[in-house]
């Protein structure tokens, strides 16, 4: 493994670290290579600029340094100039940076809040990466739920556990599950928890108010 090589991973570490735990805590569309690398390399920048932050806050607000002595990263210099050297110290404090930088992101993409803005802004009525199916049963207003299975006349009434959607299809897991005959809403049995998987389009899913759960 070449020098260069090794100086770019060492480099790309705090971007390749908050690109996984961004990953973990998210939902979001399937990434490929090129999409990965490309949110290792953007939240990366974002550690070492945050970092930079940090250094230019003391300068000015704790050692009162004129703009000339202030403290600069580096990694600027490497970047620009192509010098081989490396400072360790910035590369691990960029690491340590890369976690709240991580956390940062996944709340504005679990909030939404790009795309609340370009709503509010009327630019783009998009609701964000993830699929119908995971957007809908995120909603803080989805506890409980009907989940009709159409093709066995099954309706199953339980609270969301937790939920993904796959190649293989859509996939949810319930907890203090009802189930009924959906033609004469007859209770069939009763049971702790269950899991359930089928085909894209095979599953009705209706919300249940939580007023009407507080009356049963």
């Amino acid at each position: 493994m070449s020098q260069l090589l090794v100086t770019l991973v060492v480099i790309m570490f705090p971007g390749i670290l908050s690109a996984i735990i961004y990953d973990k805590i998210t939902t979001h569309s399937k990434w490929d290579s090129f999409k990965f690398s490309l949110y290792s390399l953007v939240l990366g920048i974002f550690s070492y600029c945050f970092l930079q932050g940090f250094y230019l806050a003391y300068d000015i607000v704790l050692a009162f340094k004129t703009p000339e002595n202030w403290s600069w990263l580096t990694i600027w210099k490497h970047a620009l100039a192509a010098e081989s050297s490396i400072n360790a110290r910035e590369i691990l404090g960029a690491t340590l940076v890369s976690l709240p930088v991580a956390l940062t992101a996944s709340y504005i993409i679990n909030h939404k809040i790009f795309n609340k803005l370009a709503k509010t802004l009327r630019v783009s009525q998009k609701f964000g990466d993830e699929n119908l199916f995971s957007y809908y049963l995120n909603s803080k207003d989805v506890d409980w739920i009907y989940l009709r299975d159409q093709d066995e006349d099954i309706t199953y009434q339980g609270r969301v556990i937790s939920f993904s959607e796959g190649e293989s299809g859509q996939e949810i897991v319930l907890s203090d599950v009802s189930v009924y005959q959906t033609e004469d809403s007859k209770l069939l049995y009763e049971i702790p928890s269950i899991y359930i998987c089928k085909p894209f389009g095979k599953l009705l899913i209706e919300a249940i108010p939580s007023e009407r759960m507080t009356r049963q």
